[in-house]
């Protein structure tokens, strides 16, 4: 029974406390409704202990103030749960005031009423928090003052407005006095507990402020800005400088442990803080005690305690990130000599490869265009063709290196869609005839004009692609489709296709095959050949294009291979009537060449070629004997080769410009490496053709700047 008792007071108890509080009171304002409510339920408790008391002493008017004024305590508790709480508190304040003066005057003052003032201004101290709210602590102290002295200066000794005797102001002057010594000493008690309290949890958050402080990733030293000596810092700051305690650092000056590198920036840095900066933030460099310098990245903040201006410094040591810096800094030095290195080595083997396949490719061709015998057709297109294909290993080769070094740019030329297509169609027909396949072709009308793009890329694309479908069809036909989508006028979409009835492609090797140096499966490799570059290279071209290479394969049921690719419409486009261009290239005539070549293959295929278009040739076996015959003859244009004994192609040059600065000379190389057109033309050559060339692109060229020699 006594336990139930408890737990139902507890719980009016609970009820009383917390009415009012939900999840949107703050923590702060919260504790305040709580103070609150305690003191309202202990002077509801005195008062009934009043009402009771001046009843039992017959003086009703006493009662009735008592009973009045327990009313507006709840009125103001009422306030209170609505968190209404400075309006509770007010009420409050004044009920508390009103009180004392009518009951003084009411009883007089032999009553003692008036001692009730000394535990209300402890009461006030509990109710507000003069750390936060002393404004209105120090208002509500200047009231009850005020209050005090109208209530001793108008309030009577004795009053005569109740029967009042000798004993019942023993009584009250007792029972107040009691009272008021009763309640100075909980309110005492209740200040120091809590107090005390506020004390413990400051020192728990200074705890929990030095824990963070000390166990920073940053360093940090507090620093006078007037003298710039360090005043405290964390135990980080002394791990970073090697000091084991903090009297080794305190009092010492912060450049003391700055590296002489950052002293005058910091100096700097004083005198803007000084001229109003807020705060700063980059990089300095620390020393320790054993001199090891400390790579840091700094952030500096001034503030201001008890009117001394200080610097709060914040140190993260940066060293790892900086040696790890240095060493990819040396890491890419060291790629980028190894690819300089590659580079070099890649375009000395091109020329090393490219001068005896010049000779064969160029034999091979001026033997097909001469008389022969029907048996030796099939061992001359083998090597035609072996020749070639080796030719196109070592460009795929190539490209690939200047693709993954992401040096491939693409040309914008004028090119007409219609007749590279079926440039395109000429260049395979007599491959797909000859393996008996149907060729069917689809070219849009509407292609027959020109666009900027880059020719040569886009022929590697679909040579690539026709080369693979021819490879691996062997009965059915091969599909080549050029349509325009869709137009604006300035650009179109194009839309190029190749389709084949072959060997197709599995599902789970469709992204396989794009891999580099990978093939469809071993079987293909050993039957087919190949280095397995040609659709690595294709796809990235395409991608570089702007476009993606989509494949529609099945095995055993052929595959098609198609991209889109937006091209401008070139502007500039001349009107003109296509004409058939004769087969064979036009006569050359009285043009005066001279040509630098070392390799005595490729300057006899050359010279079989140049002396049949009747050019008048000049021979010059390295640099320095192309100088001395150039200063001795007349010539409309020079070819020569980069790489030469005595005087190379550049050296040789430099000379030939100074002899005649209007000089054509063309760069006759087999070299390739990146950059090489602009470092050709910085050089002073106006164009270049490579070896092995093609008899066609070398006619054109000695036609073309023979041209311009004459208008010259």
């Amino acid at each position: 029974m006594k336990e139930k008792i408890l737990h139902e007071f507890w719980s009016f108890y609970q009820y009383i406390i917390y009415s009012g509080i939900d999840d949107t009171v703050s923590e702060e304002k919260k504790k305040k409704m709580i103070r609150f409510s305690q003191f309202v339920l202990l002077a509801s408790m005195i008062n009934l202990l009043s009402v009771t008391s001046y009843f039992s002493l017959k003086l009703y008017i006493s009662a009735l103030i008592s009973f009045t004024s327990g009313y507006i305590f709840w009125m103001a508790y009422y306030f209170n749960t609505k968190k209404k709480v400075e309006a509770a508190r007010i009420i409050s304040v004044v009920n508390v005031n009103l009180y004392i003066i009518v009951m003084s005057y009411v009883e007089g003052l032999r009553a003692s009423e008036y001692l009730l003032y000394f535990p209300y201004f402890l009461i006030l101290t509990f109710i507000v928090n003069i750390r936060k709210d002393f404004t209105e602590f120090l208002v509500v102290y200047l009231i009850t003052i005020f209050s005090s002295f109208i209530c001793l200066k108008i309030s009577p000794n004795t009053n005569d407005v109740q029967i009042m005797t000798d004993h019942i102001y023993e009584r009250l002057f007792t029972t107040n006095l009691s009272l008021s010594l009763v309640l100075t000493i909980f309110f005492s008690y209740a200040i120091i507990r809590v107090n005390r309290d506020n004390e413990v949890a400051i020192l728990q958050e200074k705890k929990f402020v030095d824990t963070i402080y000390n166990t920073s990733l940053d360093g940090v030293f507090i620093v006078d800005r007037a003298n710039h000596k360090i005043t405290n810092c964390n135990q980080r700051a002394q791990e970073m400088v090697m000091q084991a305690e903090l009297r080794y650092i305190a009092n010492t000056s912060i450049e003391t442990w700055l590296h002489e590198s950052s002293r005058k920036s910091f100096s700097d840095l004083v005198n803007r803080f000084n001229e109003g900066l807020e705060n700063w933030q980059g990089e300095m460099s620390f020393i320790s005690s054993s001199n090891k310098v400390l790579y840091s990245y700094v952030s500096i903040v001034p503030f201001v305690n008890k009117e001394m201006q200080y610097l709060k410094i914040s140190v993260l040591d940066i060293s790892e990130i900086k040696m790890a810096e240095f060493e990819l800094m040396k890491a890419k030095e060291r790629a980028e000599v190894a690819a300089h290195v590659k580079a070099r080595f890649l375009s000395n083997m091109s020329h090393e490869l490219r001068t005896p396949l010049n000779g064969i490719i160029g034999s091979t061709n001026l033997l097909l265009q001469e008389d022969f015998l029907q048996t030796q057709k099939p061992h001359l297109d083998v090597l035609k063709y072996s020749s070639e294909h080796m030719m196109v290993l070592i460009n795929d080769i190539l490209d690939f290196n200047k693709i993954e070094a992401g040096k491939l740019e693409l040309a914008a030329a004028p090119v007409n869609i219609k007749e590279f297509a079926q440039k395109v169609i000429a260049q395979f027909s007599r491959s797909v005839s000859e393996k008996g396949l149907r060729f069917i072709t689809e070219i849009d009308d509407r292609l027959d004009t020109e666009y900027l793009s880059d020719e040569t890329r886009l022929n590697q694309i679909l040579s690539n692609l026709l080369s693979n479908a021819i490879k691996f069809t062997h009965s059915g036909s091969i599909t080549f489709s050029v349509s325009k989508l869709f137009s604006t006028s300035s650009k179109s979409t194009v839309h190029f296709l190749v389709k084949d009835t072959g060997i197709g492609i599995a599902p789970a090797k469709h992204k396989e095959i794009f891999e580099s140096f990978t093939q469809a499966d071993i079987n293909t490799t050993r039957k087919y050949g190949g280095t397995g570059l040609g659709l690595t290279i294709t796809k990235k071209l395409i991608n570089i294009f702007g476009s993606e290479l989509r494949l529609e394969s099945q095995e055993g049921k052929g595959s098609a291979f198609q991209f889109t690719v937006e091209m401008p419409i070139n502007e500039n486009r001349k009107e003109y009537i296509t004409e058939h261009k004769a087969t064979q290239p036009g006569s050359l005539t009285g043009v005066r060449i001279l040509i630098a070549e070392d390799n005595p293959v490729n300057l006899s295929v050359a010279r079989r070629f140049l002396l049949k278009w009747g050019v008048e040739l000049t021979e010059a076996k390295n640099g320095l004997e192309a100088v001395q015959k150039f200063k001795e003859g007349n010539f409309d244009l020079v070819l020569l080769d980069l790489e030469m004994p005595e005087m190379d192609g550049a050296t040789a040059l430099v000379t030939i410009k100074k002899i005649q600065p209007q000089a054509i000379v063309l760069a006759f190389t087999a070299a390739v490496y990146d950059n090489m057109v602009d470092d050709l033309m910085q050089k002073g050559f106006l164009d270049f053709i490579h070896k092995p060339f093609r008899p066609e692109e070398l006619h054109a060229k000695i036609t073309q700047y023979h041209r311009l020699s004459k208008v010259a």
